[in-house]
């Protein structure tokens, strides 16, 4: 990618030549904590391919020093370092050529430990009993960060071992990625240690890690006799036991599907007090945010015990795809994390079935794609990266969750055993090195015999996915079906580009509602098939079980036979909730009266699945955040509270015995809603809770989240001084973040302004929470305005102490500022943002402006309509 830079032309990035090869890295790192600065050796051995004066590699926010070069028979030679601070690398030079041959290079190096969560960082923590402020350090590395802790090849395709040595002081723990080897007082000073531990086997520099600090630790050894710990803050031991009993049946689940063994010794898991990602899958010792990984027993809700599950799960098989077998340049990212969210699924039903996972796939995954994916700003899953800093530009929904959809849609077209077969084949042959998508594909092809290469590129390479359009007619007991593919765009504008897909196809009918009737693989921009043996009445349905990537706009004759099989649920929930997810879709681009939604939902007014209201509650939600711009909101709240009263009087406030977890994680869902719609008496059970929750009579964590929230929409400066207090006490995170995002929540603008400041002001929030806090304070008309004044008036400071190039920024703008409605509004977010040159926003703020367009349009469009429909409902 060329840009432009005063007139001159940006050099292209380039990666680093591969004549001069790591093998090996020696590396000793000494943190001293109290002046947040750290030194530090390295012996990198080398192979030399063609004689040179120069070695190149990357160090940043490094001073480097006392650099020499020995060769195999012991001549030595020193040299002069030259710094690029630009492209984070150095030169090293020599008087004297190297010749081809093994070399090790020498160097002392001295940095500082951070506060920006990436590169060698500090933590700041508390233990039981004592309000002193504590630091330690630890690492986080991906993409392009080890070179802020020491000199390397940080790109991923030079793997290498690495020797890990640690100097620190007795009454830490210095923990990194293998068992450790030897521990000895150390020389120079007696209350310090010198820790050094087991080789790693040949891996990336992104996947190194170590932590020093505090901590207390459980462990277990899994089936397969692999040690695991799960490190947790003093005093919290038994909050790690969830993670760790989950781990022990996940890792196992893992070595018997991809029938390869685990490769080290340890499977370690640690919580981070200040971590900006969920967690990183750093070989041996999985790096975890707090809320993904601890599971206070008393006190933790179902929905984050299920997000600890699939989080652990996540990372856990990346230990084979993307650490045993990584990708050979970031471009292929997508294939790690795409594949890593699938699988995920795949092991939580296996250990938890009673999540009913695959269902909350469709809404959490699935669903959530197909709304970016639908933007003309949108990117293909495959994007060719330059410099590793357009990575947290690109990863996104579309990577993750479009990325696995993908991969679900291809297990499902060759089936489990080629599926199984291929990946084995694949991550045996590729174990220890680098590898393309490609690969993948030629191995799942040969163990299928099917043309896995020619489907899956028009969904990789090519962004968005197609709209199918199914026109029926009734011929005799046959049913014609003519079906139309074009790419559907969230506007309903034509697609200039006239994109086409090779779209695995099913469609069943009332006759047999299990099974699929018809399977075709469309390649063309129109076909036509036709069903035997269907009666004239009877409904059909494509997309079996929402595992094809596209959305379907029915007839209107054929849409209202669904409500049938949706009220009577004899169609699955994946299929119930994408048949209101595609209406919705299909409204807000115009292609049908919004209407047409409202007239749908009542069909679901008996439903009982968590996700599928999961599912309507989110497009209810972006509704209401819609019509908050019209005059006739009250009558809409009304609707709302009709659509969902008869599912809230069913599940009250308080548990059943033996209730499902998914009644546990709808039950403050519906709440929620139910309060935000103002209904009296259910504020009121609220506030009462609230008072008792106060007095020591603790809410139930899997409805405490709600209750905060409605408190806080019609409390006052009291109640939110009462949630600041909580907020200050709780020494949980979970209890933290519950609190941050109800906060905002109030209707009140002057407690959203005073929101802010607690967020950002002083040091009450750390980092990584803030934009927890911001999102609560978009939930309604007026804190979306004072968000966006928030943001333009701090822009610089936010810049400044999240950094540059951090994701944080992106979560500010496609967070804060999606829920408008208004083009002049979004006139002066493009005027802003055109103004301060943060590049790493230019997508977002696209994605951004698109949405606000598209909700405009449909104020211009259907308000009236709606309106007149709403006024009817009284």
């Amino acid at each position: 990618m060329t840009g432009q830079t005063n007139q001159e032309t940006k050099p292209l990035f380039e990666r680093l030549p591969q004549t001069i090869v790591p093998t090996h890295y020696d590396v000793t790192i000494q943190p001293h904590l109290d002046k947040f600065k750290f030194n530090g050796d390295v012996n990198i051995h080398l192979k030399i391919k063609e004689p040179t004066d120069k070695v190149v590699l990357y160090a940043d926010e490094l001073e480097v020093d006392h650099a020499k070069i020995k060769s195999s028979s012991n001549d030595e030679q020193k040299a002069t370092i030259d710094y690029d601070k630009e492209g984070e690398r150095i030169t090293i030079s020599f008087d004297k050529k190297l010749e081809k041959g093994d070399y090790q290079l020498l160097l002392k190096f001295a940095g500082e430990i951070n506060n920006r969560m990436r590169g060698f960082y500090r933590t700041k923590y508390t233990v039981p009993d004592s309000d002193e402020i504590r630091y330690g350090a630890s690492t986080q590395f991906e993409p392009a960060d080890c070179r802020r802790a020491f000199p390397c090849w940080d790109e991923p395709n030079f793997k290498a071992t690495f020797d890990i040595t640690l100097i620190t002081p007795k009454n830490l723990r210095a923990i990194s990625n293998m068992p450790v080897k030897s521990e000895n007082e150390y020389a120079d000073n007696k209350e310090w240690k010198v820790t050094k531990f087991d080789r790693t086997p040949i891996m990336s520099t992104y996947l190194v890690a170590f932590v020093i600090g505090e901590y207390d630790y459980l462990e277990t050894n899994d089936s397969n006799g692999v040690s695991m710990k799960v490190y947790t803050p003093v005093g919290k031991k038994e909050h790690g036991q969830f993670a760790l009993d989950t781990a022990a049946k996940v890792l196992p689940f893992y070595a018997d599907y991809f029938n390869i063994k685990y490769p080290i010794a340890k499977a370690d898991q640690i919580a981070i007090a200040d971590f900006a990602m969920g967690a990183m899958e750093n070989w041996g010792l999985i790096t975890y945010r707090e809320t993904a990984l601890l599971i206070d027993p008393k006190f933790s809700s179902m929905d984050t015990r299920q997000r600890v599950a699939i989080v652990v799960a996540h990372e856990l098989a990346h230990q084979w795809f993307g650490n045993l077998v990584t990708m050979d340049w970031w471009t292929d990212l997508w294939l790690n994390e795409g594949f890593a969210t699938w699988i995920e699924y795949l092991a939580v039903d296996k250990c938890y079935p009673e999540f009913d996972i695959w269902t909350q796939f469709v809404a959490d995954t699935f669903a959530r794609f197909l709304v970016p994916d639908a933007l003309k700003s949108s990117h293909p899953i495959e994007v060719p990266i330059g410099h590793p800093a357009e990575i947290d530009e690109i990863f996104d929904a579309i990577s993750y969750s479009k990325g696995s959809s993908v991969i679900r849609m291809l297990h499902d077209y060759i089936g489990d055993d080629a599926f199984r077969k291929g990946l084995h084949n694949y991550l045996t042959e590729y174990s220890y090195k680098n590898t393309v998508t490609e690969n993948l594909w030629s191995h799942l092809a040969k163990a299928s015999g099917k043309p896995v290469n020619e489907v899956m590129s028009s969904w990789t390479l090519q962004m968005g996915y197609p709209l199918l359009t199914v026109i029926e007619e009734q011929v005799d007991k046959k049913r014609v079906i003519q079906i139309t593919q074009k790419r559907f765009i969230a506007d309903g504008s034509v697609d200039e580009e006239k994109l086409q897909w090779k779209i695995p196809i099913t469609v069943f009918t009332k006759s047999n509602p299990k099974k699929i009737a018809h399977q075709v693989l469309m390649d063309k921009p129109e076909i036509t098939i036709t069903l035997d043996n269907v009666a004239e009445d009877e409904w059909i349905k494509f997309n079996f079980n929402s595992i094809g990537l596209y959305r379907v706009k029915y007839e209107s004759k054929t849409l209202a036979r669904l409500s049938e099989p949706i009220a009577s649920k004899t169609i699955s929930p994946q299929d119930r909730l994408m048949v209101q997810n595609d209406v919705a879709a299909l409204c807000n681009a115009g292609h049908q009266p919004f209407v047409d939604y409202l007239k749908l939902l009542p069909s679901y007014k008996d439903e009982d699945n968590f996700t599928v209201w999961k599912s309507i509650a989110s497009n209810i939600g972006d509704l209401s955040s819609l019509l908050e711009y019209t005059n006739y909101f009250d009558e809409f709240k009304r609707y709302r509270l009709n659509i969902f009263s008869s599912i809230q009087k069913k599940l009250g406030w308080d548990a059943n015995p033996n209730e499902d977890p998914l009644s546990a994680m709808l039950r403050p869902m519906i709440l929620s809603i139910i309060g935000k719609s103002g209904k009296q008496d259910v504020i009121d059970e609220a506030k009462k809770r609230f008072e008792r929750h106060i007095a020591g009579d603790l809410i139930d964590p899997n409805i405490r989240g709600a209750v905060y929230v409605i408190v806080s929409r019609y409390g006052d400066e009291k109640t939110q001084e009462e949630l600041r207090k909580l907020y200050t006490a709780a020494d949980m995170t979970e209890e933290k973040v519950r609190l941050l995002r109800a906060m905002g929540q109030s209707i009140k603008p002057e407690i959203i302004e005073n929101t802010l400041k607690f967020i950002f002001e002083g040091d009450n929030v750390r980092m990584q929470d803030s934009i927890s806090g911001l999102v609560g304070c978009t939930s309604s008309r007026d804190g979306r305005d004072l968000v966006w004044k928030f943001l333009q008036k701090n822009w610089k400071t936010l810049a400044e102490r999240f950094g540059e190039k951090s994701n944080f920024l992106i979560a500010f703008v496609e967070y804060g500022l999606s829920d408008f409605a208004d083009e002049k509004i979004a006139t002066e977010i493009k005027t802003f943002f055109d103004s301060v040159n943060t590049p790493i926003v230019a997508r977002p703020v696209k994605k951004v402006l698109e949405t606000i367009h598209m909700r405009s349009e449909v104020l211009k469009r259907d308000s009236k309509a709606i309106e007149e429909f709403l006024k009817q409902q009284q």
